[in-house]
């Protein structure tokens, strides 16, 4: 069910950013700091885009790799309480 939830979430995504494309064939001026270039703003968006997703994705990678670490740590500080825990129950019987 995700699959195809996923396949027609990008299948929009590529339409959208196609119309987007062939509606925007203007050409802009970006002006960096030592240079500047005239590209079509198409181009500039979906540069802008890859960025934001990029930037997205290392944040995300980077809080879920500290929690899963914090996970593990929590994991392995409860480990020997149930161990001990399994061995009071069993005297008990």
């Amino acid at each position: 069910m995700f699959k195809v939830l996923k396949f027609i979430l990008v299948a929009l995504c590529l339409i959208s950013a196609f119309v987007l494309g062939s509606q925007n064939p203007q050409l802009v001026q970006v002006n960096y700091i030592i240079a500047s270039n005239t590209l079509p703003l198409a181009v500039i968006i979906s540069i802008c885009f890859l960025l934001g997703v990029l930037i997205g994705c290392f944040i995300s990678f980077k809080l879920f790799s500290q929690l899963k670490w914090q996970n593990y740590r929590l994991k392995k500080q409860l480990a020997p309480e149930k161990n001990k825990n399994k061995l009071d129950v069993n005297k008990d019987t």
